[in-house]
């Protein structure tokens, strides 16, 4: 199995990757270091347990039960990330269920000692913080994702934010080590599963996608970028999601943020979800509780894990 990070090199968004050497090296020698087999459960949804894993090597998949039973994959974690930092925090019941996916080490500390370490170690409340913030907007751009773009970009979207976040250089290429079958990418992107299998064909005969047993390989990151209406730096092109509360441009004209101009008819932005009902975009708030938008739907992505 190919686990991607097992050594200092983490990604440098996760927890491991952002803190400074001193730090990093505190934070590993607490807690106990456990391994999981493939399709081990590290987190269960609805548990009250308040544990903390930082991950060491190989990935992990973030996924709830939807109302109607189905399971619903909402993230990925790999090495060097943290996972169940909300219920730590807070003492909520968790949120998702976290399923190792290949053989994965993690570090298990007790929210007493995690506690510990914030107080001793200003710099790691401040790294937790920013991923909690990272995450979060990450389930926004999603969000604009699902209503401004259509599926062949949201598809790109996400493969430039798995390489950039997740991947690493090799010849020719960036390697992805977080396999995600067609399914789960169609879960991500919110869009139907033959839809990705086209949208897959499609990248590959352009040259900008490989995909193996076990690795993707983006061939062309910048072309691949260009094609998710992306800046060089991973923001969003001048071409962005179209806007429902953006400036007005000329009559019959769109306005930089792609809103319609004044005399133009504004998006559908639709009825309002009735209480109780399943939001619309399907996402959690920060803390993996429901959002300001409605309760979870089947597909969403959500913040962080509880």
């Amino acid at each position: 199995m190919f686990t991607p990070y097992d050594s200092e090199e983490w990604p440098a968004r996760s927890l491991l990757g952002v803190l400074s050497p001193p730090a990093r090296r505190e934070l590993l020698g607490l807690g106990v270091e456990t391994r999981f087999e493939p399709g081990e459960v590290l987190l269960t949804e609805g548990a009250h347990d308040r544990h903390v894993l930082v991950l060491l090597s190989g990935f992990a998949k973030v996924t709830a039960t939807v109302e109607n039973g189905e399971t619903s994959l909402l993230a990925v974690r790999v090495g060097g990330d943290s996972i169940g930092e909300m219920a730590a925090m807070d003492g909520a019941p968790r949120s998702a269920t976290v399923i190792a996916c290949g053989q994965m080490t993690a570090r298990v500390l007790q929210p007493g000692v995690l506690h510990g370490l914030l107080m001793r170690r200003p710099e790691v409340s401040v790294a937790l913080a920013g991923i909690v913030a990272d995450r979060l907007r990450w389930a926004n751009r999603r969000r604009l994702d699902f209503r401004g773009y259509p599926a062949k970009v949201r598809l790109a979207r996400l493969l430039v934010e798995l390489a950039t976040s997740y991947g690493r250089p090799t010849d020719g290429g960036v390697v992805v080590g977080c396999r995600l079958t067609q399914p789960e990418m169609a879960a991500l992107t919110g869009a139907a599963e033959t839809t990705i299998h086209k949208g897959l064909r499609e990248l590959r005969e352009g040259g900008l996608l490989e995909t193996g047993y076990r690795s993707t390989v983006v061939r062309d990151l910048p072309r691949l970028k260009r094609l998710a209406n992306l800046a060089p730096d991973g923001h969003d092109g001048p071409d962005g999601p179209q806007g429902t509360d953006g400036p007005k441009g000329p009559v019959g004209s769109k306005g930089s943020d792609g809103s319609k101009g004044s005399d133009g008819p504004k998006d559908p932005v639709g009825p309002k979800d009735p209480v109780g009902s399943k939001g619309s975009d399907g996402l959690k708030g920060p803390d993996g509780s429901r959002g300001p938008d409605g309760p979870r739907g089947p597909d969403g992505p959500q913040g962080p894990e509880g």
